[in-house]
């Protein structure tokens, strides 16, 4: 289970940042993530029910996940298009290999609130 290392290098990150932005204690974070991070969105609430007990967190701090799925751009001929699956991504415009992944990646915090 990834999702546990990937939350606690998360929190970490918000350990440096609340301080800068005059918050105590934190009681949202909104997350984005993408589908080729393969991070499970109930297994990341589950690490972040366990890591929300840290002094950082307010009482009942909320988790909100915003899922992303995967899309590509042909470099071809230029079609956007959602990928399905993990391999042989084939444009869905004129059948081309030489796409690019422009979305499915991310692993970002989007905001945090508090106090």
């Amino acid at each position: 289970m990834h999702e546990m290392a990937l939350m606690e290098s998360l929190v970490g990150v918000l350990a440096s940042e609340a301080p800068r932005h005059n918050i105590a204690k934190i009681k949202k974070v909104k997350l984005t993530v993408g589908a080729l991070t393969h991070a499970l969105p109930d297994a990341l609430q589950f690490a972040f029910s366990v890591l929300r007990e840290q002094p950082l967190f307010a009482p009942g701090a909320e988790l909100e996940i915003e899922e992303r799925e995967t899309r590509g751009r042909c470099r071809d001929c230029g079609v956007e298009f959602a990928v399905e699956g993990n391999f042989g991504f084939l444009c869905s415009g004129c059948g081309g290999f030489a796409v690019e992944i422009i979305q499915g990646r991310e692993l970002q915090i989007d905001y945090f609130e508090g106090d």
